[in-house]
């Protein structure tokens, strides 16, 4: 017969199960949300024939490219994934490690090659990556209005960025498929919009954080039922180094 202790041990150790394997989940789903933001990306800038894949380690956040293509082309798409807000590194596929290209000049303090900075980055995002794959925020059907409960997760993710002192914040809302594009896009951007709002309200510097609305585009289900859009209709947060090049003063003392 199990006593009173073991059943909160054996509840305990089941709830910490459940999250590790929600965090696990959603560090896969963010990790398939880069690849897509990267492609659309290079397909947006007329970069043909390059393809990007991400290491299977979801935290690690490295981009590898592939593609035959000339040595200019090679260059400019690499630049256009590192750009994008959460990828750690980028390289050509067959490099060596030491060959991995990243945001800023190698090693430089406060750069995404910097190892403090990027252990940081990846803390970060974890910190956030947990609470928001245990809860979501949840706006009203066809507004942007953000519920108390999601207003208490909004403080949650707040304070844990807190810890994230200098680093940049990309906010990107996404909505399922239902009805106009370009009504959901307008939609996604507002949502977004409001939670950079609420960031910045509770003490996050406006000038790291950013807001990019998505609509449909970056769908992590498909389906078309209750449960996929549920699932699609979301606000994600992608942690990343500063954009060191504005030497914005303000930026760099987080104010």
């Amino acid at each position: 017969m199990i006593g009173t202790g073991g059943k909160l041990f054996a509840g305990v150790a089941a709830t910490m199960l459940l999250g590790l394997v929600s965090h696990a989940v959603t560090a896969d789903k963010i990790v398939d949300g880069l690849e897509t933001s990267a492609q659309d990306e290079l397909q947006a800038r007329g970069l043909e024939g390059v393809t990007v894949a991400f290491d299977s380690d979801p935290m690690s956040r490295s981009a590898r490219l592939d593609g035959d293509v000339d040595a200019t082309v090679k260059q400019e798409a690499l630049a256009t994934v590192l750009s994008i807000a959460g990828v750690a590194s980028a390289r050509w596929q067959g490099d060596k490690p030491s060959a991995i290209a990243d945001r800023d000049p190698a090693g430089l303090p406060g750069s995404s090659s910097d190892p403090a900075t990027q252990q940081n980055i990846t803390q970060c995002q974890n910190s956030i990556d947990a609470i928001t794959g245990a809860q979501k925020i949840v706006f009203r059907s066809g507004s942007a209005y953000v519920s108390p409960e999601s207003n208490r997760i909004l403080d949650e993710i707040a304070a844990a960025l807190k810890s994230c002192s200098g680093l940049a914040i990309a906010v990107g809302g996404h909505t399922d498929n239902k009805g106009d594009a370009d009504v959901n896009k307008d939609m996604s951007q507002e949502r977004a919009e409001r939670i950079r709002s609420g960031l910045i309200a509770r003490g996050i510097s406006e000038h790291l954080v950013t807001a990019t609305g998505y609509g449909a585009q970056q769908p992590l289900e498909t389906g078309g039922n209750a449960a996929t859009d549920a699932q699609n209709r979301r606000i994600e947060f992608k942690i990343g180094a500063a954009d060191r090049s504005k030497n914005d003063v303000k930026a760099q003392q987080g104010g």
